[in-house]
């Protein structure tokens, strides 16, 4: 064989041997080589659950509370609350009246409020009083606790002129749950039994002039009047869906008595509407908060404006005050003056609204 050829042969075994050895050597790194696994990350823990958001106190279905601002001609403002009772679609409402003896603040009747009427939800002051002594109608679950004045010295005790017998409105809810407001008079003071009567009858100390006898049951237009709770004010205002106040101010008798019809001061009123709601409108008055108050025709035209048909006055000025949602005083009254805290007057009578 030729030499040459001997070594190319040779020199291709030990290539070939080579070429093995290193492929041995790759397929064994192959084999050794760690494949990395990225590090698993831990599940995300769960969110935790929002706290649920406290519940914000409400008044129950049926009842509403707005404030609102009357402007007057003069450019001066009047700031008023108004509570709307739908007794109509809500029935399970409850209307009461509470004789405060002795006086006591709205707040405090609300903080105190007897559990055997209820829940209240809006409180406000009511009738008339002199002294310690409501001079204003008062029943209360069907007993009439303060019968309506039968008379009273005219102009007044130091200034005696006459003995008159006013007929005044008083607002009152009957045994079926329906609401009235008439002018009216206790005709059988023995019994504690009112009649009503189409009229404040006789009287008008614009005039004055005045009934000589007091009413009777035999007086033309008497029927008897027995509410389940009822609060005596006065004037009417509203009648029909028109402004009374003024001429029920003069023959109701109250200029004697410091009702100041034309004057504009704090304010408390009760009215219906034709959609068998109760409305309620107090408002602020002598500057409080920058407050003119209203004059009773005023007043008149705003529940006429809320839809009152029917409409009546109550106590004014500084017992003028309504407590709203969870024993908040709404108003500032006017007894607080500069004081930087809301003052209340105790009153002689409440009202309240609630469940």
């Amino acid at each position: 064989m030729n030499r040459k050829l001997i070594y190319i042969c040779i020199l291709s075994l030990i290539m070939g041997a080579v070429s093995c050895e290193k492929k041995q050597q790759s397929d064994n790194q192959d084999n050794n080589t760690t494949i990395e696994t990225p590090d698993e990350k831990p599940e995300p823990e769960p969110e935790p659950e929002p706290e649920p958001e406290p519940e914000v106190p409400s008044y129950p279905a049926g009842i509403t509370v707005n404030e609102h601002t009357f402007n007057h001609s003069d450019g001066k403002t009047t700031r008023y609350f108004l509570a709307r009772m739908d007794f109509k679609n809500h029935p399970e409402l409850r209307f009461n009246v509470i004789k405060n003896t002795p006086k006591r603040k709205p707040s405090y009747v609300y903080e105190n409020f007897n559990t055997n009427l209820g829940t209240p939800y809006i409180i406000s002051n009511a009738g008339y009083f002199a002294g310690s002594t409501s001079v204003s109608l008062i029943i209360s679950n069907g007993f009439c606790d303060v019968i309506a004045p039968r008379s009273m010295n005219w102009p007044n005790d130091e200034n005696y002129k006459h003995s008159i017998h006013p007929v005044r409105a008083a607002f009152g809810q009957m045994d079926d749950g329906s609401f009235t407001i008439d002018w009216v008079f206790c005709c059988e003071p023995t019994s504690r039994v009112h009649y009503s009567f189409p009229s404040p009858l006789e009287n008008n100390e614009q005039t004055e002039t005045f009934m000589t006898d007091e009413p009777t049951t035999d007086t033309p237009g008497a029927k008897v009047w027995k509410p389940k709770n009822a609060i005596g004010g006065g004037p009417m205002l509203v009648v029909d869906g028109k402004d009374v106040s003024t001429e029920s101010y003069w023959r109701e008798c109250f200029d004697s008595g410091g009702t100041a019809a034309f004057s504009r001061v704090p304010r408390t009123a009760l009215g219906l509407t034709e959609d068998g709601c109760v409305i309620l409108i107090v408002c602020d008055g002598r500057g409080m908060l920058g407050s003119a108050g209203l004059k009773l025709s005023e007043l008149a035209g705003v529940l006429i404006e809320h839809g009152a048909v029917k409409a009546m006055n109550l106590d004014g000025g500084g017992s003028s005050a309504i407590i709203g949602l969870e024993g908040k005083l709404l108003n500032w009254p006017s007894d607080s003056g500069t004081s930087e805290t809301a003052i209340e007057r105790a009153v002689a009578s409440c009202i309240s609204f609630g469940i």
